[in-house]
């Protein structure tokens, strides 16, 4: 776990943020998770879900794999290949089918599994990168600005990872708690703890089973006593 200090105050942020977005983000479904998709042998079945499009939702790894060797050509089919692979703990596999998709542009989703693999690397400046070329082929991807704030906010480019997380808690669809945790933990990095224990309380209220935002509303709130603060004696 990474610590950073902020004006005297000792934050727990960086990769605590890094790891909760990607374990917290939000599924469709059980393990397998996601909707069977029918297979044809002409052509790749059209995606509309944006959960899909933007890599929210968790796909059945043998309906996915099935997919993709019915149709290897097809870039958005290889992407949700390639996030199936990671999810699996296949990353080398998932990065040589990214890589070879991405080199001359690709679907949005190929770049924002891109970044959440540099991610898991801890390639910052990598992922930083890779969700930019997301967005840039879909300004409306929430997932790739969620990965762009993680990256910046690792980098400690704070007020940049802040704009950043606000976009995509903007347009996110579904499950927020993930996204409202990070930028709460970003602001905190920045000294407003005013702001993050506002935004984790209304996290909270969404989800009150959610251990980790209670953890981090007890560690802000105690990191952010003065320093003479006394405890009451009982």
């Amino acid at each position: 776990m990474m610590v950073k200090t902020v004006s005297g105050r000792r934050f727990y942020t960086g990769l605590l943020c890094a790891v909760a977005a990607l374990s917290l983000s939000a599924c469709s479904g059980g393990s397998d998770g996601g909707p069977s998709t029918s297979l044809s042998a002409q052509a790749a079945p059209q995606v509309t879900d944006k959960g899909i499009l933007y890599g929210e939702k968790r796909e059945s790894f043998s309906t996915v794999e099935r997919l993709y060797n019915a149709h290897p050509n097809d870039e958005l089919v290889a992407a949700r290949y390639a996030k199936a692979l990671r999810e699996s703990g296949d990353i080398k596999k998932a990065k040589s089918i990214l890589d070879k998709i991405t080199k001359n542009g690709a679907p949005t989703l190929a770049f924002t599994e891109s970044a959440a693999l540099y991610l898991e690397t801890g390639n910052f400046a990598g992922a930083e990168n890779a969700a930019r070329k997301g967005i840039k082929a879909d300004n409306e991807n929430y997932r790739a600005w969620h990965i762009l704030g993680i990256a910046l906010d690792a980098q400690q480019k704070h007020p940049e990872a802040q704009t950043a997380f606000e976009k995509a808690l903007s347009m996110w669809k579904g499950d927020t708690v993930p996204v409202m945790n990070n930028l709460a933990l970003n602001l905190a990095a920045q000294g407003k703890t005013d702001k993050a224990l506002e935004m984790l309380y209304a996290a909270k209220k969404k989800d009150p089973s959610r251990v980790e935002i209670e953890r981090n509303i007890r560690i802000i709130r105690t990191l952010n006593e003065p320093a003479t603060y006394t405890p009451t004696q009982r």
